[in-house]
Formats: structure tokens, sequence, C-alpha cells
């Protein structure tokens, strides 16, 4: 294994533990507006984005990234496995890495979850062969061409970067030294982001679309033989992720096993199965959306993340009609409830 592989491995780590400390949910983000009306839960995306955004254009910027283009099927396939996503999400109660952080917490039911997904995704390669679409790749990242937008973008993202380092630092607890800080059971919404964008915007030129939900689609597509296989590295990188959280669960103590009613299995295999026809159409979930296709600035991710967004909503308001409510979220700067 070279450096470069195990760099990329300590990043995938960072990315998971960062997200299993901060709980961050695009679920919760939709409830957190419908129910308060505030959306500090979108501006943790947002800047998680941002920092991702300056730092894959750095290393664009100076040459050893490939900022590889992902696969698209079409645009409206895009936007139609955004929406199912996010319903399928909505029905779950969480999207990707939520799922992942609640299992490894101790929710059971999210393990139905995840079979639902890997069938989803079965399907809806499936579905994708048997109509006869082929893989279009997109063209090149603009951190790779050049343009002159995009190098004023990066500048004003790197000035941008500046500013909410000291925002950071200033809000921090005084006289707590780095180890405490990364120690704390719970982060910072606006931390978090920073330290997963720039693990991921580090990741993503050097790797490419390295998530577990695009691994899920490669290994989906390999049996179908619709797509290349996913490679050992990319393997690597999930288990590393996921024994980012691990390291995050043990060191705040958080795993607490917890069973749920065969209704609550049923509807999270549901959700999960919808998730993984996302997956497979878009290509990738929720979070190759927001830590990988936005900040590599591909045109189909932004509306397919609106997409999505529109598919949890939707369907939030329809559990509100039947079910006479929806999870109270609140938010303020430095967490949720």
């Amino acid at each position: 294994m070279t450096a470069l592989h195990a760099g990329a491995l300590l990043l995938a780590a960072i990315v998971g533990f960062a997200a299993h400390r901060a709980s961050l949910c695009t679920v919760k983000a939709v409830a957190e507006v419908m129910s308060s009306g505030t959306a500090h839960m979108f501006g943790s995306f947002a800047r998680a984005a941002l920092w991702a955004a300056a730092v894959a254009g750095v290393v664009g910027l100076i040459g050893p990234g490939t900022l590889q283009a992902p696969v698209a099927w079409s645009p409206s396939f895009s936007l139609a496995g955004g929406f199912v996503f996010g319903v399928g999400a909505a029905l779950n109660g969480g999207c990707s890495l939520s799922t992942v952080q609640r299992l490894i917490d101790g929710e059971l039911s999210m393990l139905a979850t995840l079979v639902g997904l890997a069938a989803g995704v079965a399907f809806g390669q499936a579905f994708i062969v048997s109509c006869g679409v082929s893989a279009q790749p997109m063209p090149a990242s603009p951190w790779m061409t050049h343009p002159a937008w995009a190098v004023l973008l990066l500048v004003g993202l790197l000035l941008w970067c500046v500013r909410e380092a000291f925002r950071l630092l200033h809000a921090a607890v005084p006289a707590t030294t780095i180890r405490e800080r990364l120690g704390q059971p719970t982060y910072r919404p606006a931390s978090a982001a920073a330290l997963m964008g720039v693990a991921a915007g580090a990741l993503y030129p050097l790797q490419g679309a390295w998530t577990y939900t695009n691994f899920l689609r490669s290994e989906a597509g390999e049996w179908l033989g619709a797509v290349v296989p996913p490679s050992g590295i990319h393997a690597l990188l999930v288990t590393s992720l996921l024994a980012g959280m691990l390291l995050s669960a043990r060191q705040r103590n958080s795993f607490h096993l917890r069973t749920a009613p065969a209704s609550v299995c049923l509807r999270a295999a549901c959700g999960g199965a919808l998730m993984g026809i996302g997956v497979a159409l878009i290509p990738g979930g929720n979070d190759t959306l927001l830590l990988a296709a936005i900040p590599a600035l591909w045109p189909w991710a932004l509306p397919t993340y609106l997409a999505l967004i529109g598919g949890v909503a939707v369907t939030m308001l329809a559990m509100r009609a039947v079910k006479g409510g929806t999870p109270e979220v609140r938010c303020r700067a430095d967490g949720c409830d």
C-alpha cells in the first residue's frame, strides 16, 4: 500500500468520525425547516460542500488529483433518482450516512434499511440495463480545466475558508487542547462540516466517488455486467469510513442495542429499497452528491440534490396529513434537538 492510499484511508476515517459526531442528516434538515422554520442543518451541509469545493479546487489546480468524471445515465434519470431517494429516506427516517451512524449506535432496524438498500440498488441497476441505457461520462470538472471563472470562484472560496476558520477558532471552548476538542462527545455542526468537507475535498480528487452508496452501486452493476467493479481500495475506503464511526461510538460510549417492532423494520426496508433505486439512478446517494459531486461542480449534482429534498418534503407532508404530525427538530448554532 502506498503512502497516498494510507492517506486516503485516514481521510475516509475522518469523514466517518465527524459524521458520527455531528449526526447530520437531510431528513432532519427538512424536519427542522418544517417544524421550526430555521435551516441551521442545511447551513452545515452548505459549509461542508464549500470546504470540499475549496480543497478539491486547490488539489485540481496544483495537479496531483484526477477529479475523475462520474458517469451519469441522463438528467431525467438523475432527477427521478434524487426524488425517489428522498421518498425512501423520509420513510426510513435517515439518509446514507445517518443510517450507518444509527446502526453503529445499536439501532438494529437500520439493518433492514441496508438490506433494502442493497436490493433496491440491484433492482435499479437491472432496470437501467433492461432499458438499454448506456452510461455517459460527465464533462471534466472546472477544477481541472481552470476556466477564468473557476479560478475566481476558487479565490472567493479560499477567502471564505479563512474567514470560517477564524470564526470556528473564536467559537471554540477556551483553554482546551486539540485532543480535548476532538474528544468532545458531540461536535458543533459547523466544526463537523469543516472536518468532513476538508477530508472529502482532498479525498475525491484522488480516489473518485468513493462513498459506500457508490460502492454498492458498483457491486450491483458488476453482477449485471453493467459497470466496472469497484476496486480493492474502494472497499478499504468504505471500511475506513465505518472504522471512523466505530471509533467515535466507542470513544463516547454511544452504543446501546435497540430493537424495533416488525412494522418499523418493514418500513425501514421499504425506505431502504427506494433509497437503493435512487442510488442506481442518480448514480450515488446524498453522501456522493454533497461530498463529491456538488463540490466538483458537476452540472447534474445540485438539481438532483434539490429533487432529493423535494422527495423528503413531499413524503413528510404526506406523513403529517396521515399521522397528524412529523418529528420536531430544533437547531441552534451548536447543535440540534
